[in-house]
């Protein structure tokens, strides 16, 4: 069993305590999955002098039966029954705030939370537990605390038990959650920041858990063409395709094959690098110390074009793209390597000329396999034609696990992306319409405000531009680069551009939504 964790990974308040995180821990790896757990969340309800606050350590919502608030408190904990106070042993057996007392509020603060937010909770079952994981303690039974609502210590190999004595059987006139009400109420309590309104961050987190929920899931598809050595795979942007790439490299690569992660994008090798390390690390495989860009190694992740030793500027004289799309792969052969790959995997493969696809079929071994992960829409030098001649099943992905509805649907305006994104809801796109000439500055305005005063961190921050057009009036290019750069962002997207450039270039609607932002100061 394991539960559901939203978001999966929470990224804790400096104030939380290890307890917190242990409970949070336990509930995730003892639960049914259909419990969704959901830590650390802050509320506000009312407004003036009539608002009440409220933070619950641990909220549990049960679609088979309703929500459980958990409060938790830290060290040893104990109860004094002469006075009536709880006490913690390493504060000098200082008194402590009575946690009983805090859950009791915290669920009437969450009650009416729900309440505000349209949610029908007069038929909830709404249950309460106190949890010291740190320490035993012997519950002080009624009025005080009955033993079925205190988890302590011993909790950590029986808190399934523990938790469904403590939700007990549905009273009269109560209805189970169901999944829907559940997810809904999960995004909810994730959505609101302390002062209780929704920021774009809070957003942007609760699409995040989406995203990896869902990425966890996705990589069950790899049994789906396993079996098979030589795979094809194609998919719309978002469909996981790196996603897939990287593990199946990284199952390989634990079973001790020489493995090959590539692709022709040298910013794409670089996320590849860390990406195939850290997930053989998660798998506990000696292989992670292994990863290399050593074109010899034994599990190497590379830029294509590395491998064969002479990556780099042309010769003098020499046409840059012949260079690089026909001569580089001429020479590439299993000498540059070491020898050839039990198994290569390419991602982006719509990236590569067909003497590219066939270069890299020389470096699969005679027994081996090669998997390639291919968007057609960003086929731009007709690879994805050449790859069916070389391997032999073809495998479509048709669920979108990256963009939210917004960013798929604006980027559907470009390209056919996959509209049925099971990540969920995210926040609106936004326009900023500016002078052609300022575009490249007002961007870096605009990152920099979305750091500043809605708290995005460097590492979820990335900006993409066309600064010119490339393809010298042939929009249909345009149109697939604003299609593949759109579809990189994943739970917020801002577009920044001229209005009249974008509408000289025939893209009238995303011109109308940008001069429909407001001034170019805005």
């Amino acid at each position: 069993m394991v539960g559901t964790s939203v978001p999966v990974e929470p990224r804790w308040a400096p104030d939380s305590s290890p307890a917190e995180q242990a409970l949070w821990r336990w509930a995730v790896e003892g639960l049914d999955d259909r419990v969704l757990v959901v830590p650390q969340v802050a509320m506000t309800v009312g407004d003036g002098g009539r608002a009440r606050e409220a933070e619950a350590d641990l909220v549990l919502l049960d679609p088979g039966h309703g929500i459980t608030v958990v409060e938790v408190k830290g060290g040893t904990i104990s109860y004094d029954a002469g006075r009536g106070v709880w006490r913690r042993a390493e504060a000098g057996a200082a008194e402590v705030r009575d946690p009983v007392t805090q859950v009791k509020r915290t669920r009437s603060v969450l009650r009416d939370a729900l309440a505000t937010a349209g949610v029908e909770v007069d038929r909830v079952a709404l249950r309460w537990v106190v949890a010291t994981p740190e320490c035993r303690l012997q519950a002080p039974g009624e009025p005080v605390l009955a033993e079925r609502r205190l988890w302590d210590a011993l909790a950590a190999e029986q808190l399934d038990r523990l938790y469904r004595s403590a939700c007990g059987r549905l009273e009269l006139g109560e209805q189970p959650l169901g999944d829907e009400a559940a997810e809904r109420i999960a995004q909810l309590l994730r959505g609101r920041s302390r002062a209780g309104r929704a920021v774009a961050v809070a957003a942007v987190e609760q699409h995040e858990a989406q995203v990896r929920v869902h990425t966890e899931s996705h990589r069950n598809v790899l049994r789906r063409f396993s079996a098979h050595r030589f795979v094809l795979v194609r998919g719309a942007a978002g469909t996981g395709k790196t996603v897939l790439a990287v593990e199946s490299a990284a199952q390989f690569a634990s079973l001790g094959h020489r493995v090959l992660l590539g692709c022709w994008n040298l910013v794409l090798a670089g996320w590849l690098v860390g990406a195939l390390r850290s997930r053989l690390e998660e798998l506990g495989s000696p292989a992670a110390a292994e990863v290399t860009t050593d074109p010899s190694g034994q599990v190497v992740v590379s830029h294509v074009g590395a491998l064969t030793g002479r990556w780099g500027a042309p010769p003098e004289g020499v046409d840059a793209q012949a260079w690089y799309l026909e001569q580089l792969p001429s020479g590439l052969s299993p000498r540059d390597t070491g020898g050839e790959f039990d198994v290569v995997v390419l991602d982006e493969a719509q990236d590569l000329s067909e003497l590219w696809v066939l270069a890299i079929s020389q470096l699969v071994a005679r027994e081996g396999r090669w998997y390639a992960f291919a968007d057609g829409q960003q086929d731009l030098f007709d690879a994805d034609a050449a790859l069916p001649d070389f391997l032999e099943l073809e495998h479509e992905l048709h669920d979108n696990f990256r963009n939210s509805r917004q960013i798929a649907a604006f980027a559907g305006g470009f390209g056919d992306v996959e509209l049925d994104c099971v990540s969920g809801d995210g926040p609106p796109v936004r326009f900023v319409a500016v002078p052609g000439e300022h575009v490249v500055a007002r961007t870096r305005e605009v990152a920099r405000k979305l750091q500043r005063d809605e708290r995005v961190v460097d590492g979820d921050l990335a900006v993409l531009w066309l600064f010119h057009n490339p393809f010298k009036g042939a929009n249909d290019e345009v149109a697939r680069a604003i299609y593949a750069a759109a579809t990189r962002a994943r739970s917020l997207l801002v577009v920044v551009g001229d209005p009249d450039t974008v509408a000289h270039l025939g893209f009238h609607d995303l011109a109308d939504r940008l001069r429909g932002s407001g001034s170019p100061g805005r």
